[in-house]
């Protein structure tokens, strides 16, 4: 059975999304940091997308945009449909969503591609009725009262939000900067560290306050460095 709240469904029963049990307590509920991302079935350019299914085991950077046929949606999406391969190396997918119908996105990314030299071969769901924009917090009255703001996240494999940013409707996202926080979180978890300001990949990364100096000592031997007692660093494992 599925149970719908807060009028989470569309009205002709295209788009609807399920608030995981643990927050439907909450009458106004949205997506938090370490929450799992609400599961939902939509359209989109490739079909009907049951989002859990579709997602489980990869990480996503899943973002929502205003509108089709709009300059900085445009180049954004030829931005993300540019580097499919550097996603697929890392295990990601991308997905985006806004409220145009699915007429207009097809036509759209048909112009991208011809445009830009970049299929644009990840799904572009359609939410029409904003559904899934109201619950997920992508609506911003200040902004627009009916369309989708630049809000994305990054999901990871076991479906948790790892990220989330938002960015005026003005200002186009960088998809180098999303590469670079998924490379982030990725090297973290592998060890349980944290990374620094501007942390790109080769970098040092940080140990989390909560561990103690032995047990850094025992788990990383010589590539600690003690700089201070609150700032410890941890080079890179040598290169096999």
């Amino acid at each position: 059975m599925k149970l719908h709240l807060f009028g989470n469904h569309s009205p002709d029963g295209q788009t609807e999304i399920i608030v995981p049990t643990g927050y439907r307590s909450v009458q106004r509920w949205h997506p938090h940091l370490g929450d799992i991302f609400p599961d939902f079935t939509a359209q989109s350019s490739i079909g009907k997308i049951d989002f859990h299914n579709w997602a489980e085991g990869h990480w996503v950077y899943l973002f929502s945009h205003p509108a089709a046929f709009t300059p900085v949606c445009s180049t954004e999406l030829a931005d993300v449909a540019s580097r499919k391969e550097d996603l697929a190396a890392r295990n990601v997918r991308a997905i985006t969503l806004s409220r145009d119908r699915l007429e207009d996105q097809a036509i759209w990314a048909e112009d991208l591609a011809e445009l830009f030299g970049h299929p644009i071969d990840f799904p572009l769901v359609s939410d029409p009725e904003g559904v899934i924009a109201g619950v997920c917090g992508m609506v911003h009255p200040h902004e627009d009262a009916l369309l989708t703001v630049r809000k994305a996240f990054i999901i990871d494999p076991a479906l948790r939000i790892r990220m989330i940013i938002e960015y005026p409707m003005s200002i186009g996202r960088d998809i180098e900067e999303v590469l670079r926080v998924i490379d982030a979180l990725q090297a973290t978890d592998a060890e349980n560290l944290a990374a620094p300001a501007g942390w790109m990949p080769g970098d040092p990364l940080l140990v989390r306050a909560a561990t103690s100096d032995d047990e850094a000592r025992t788990r990383f031997g010589d590539r600690l460095l003690m700089l201070r007692r609150y700032l410890r660093m941890v080079r890179p494992r040598p290169k096999q």
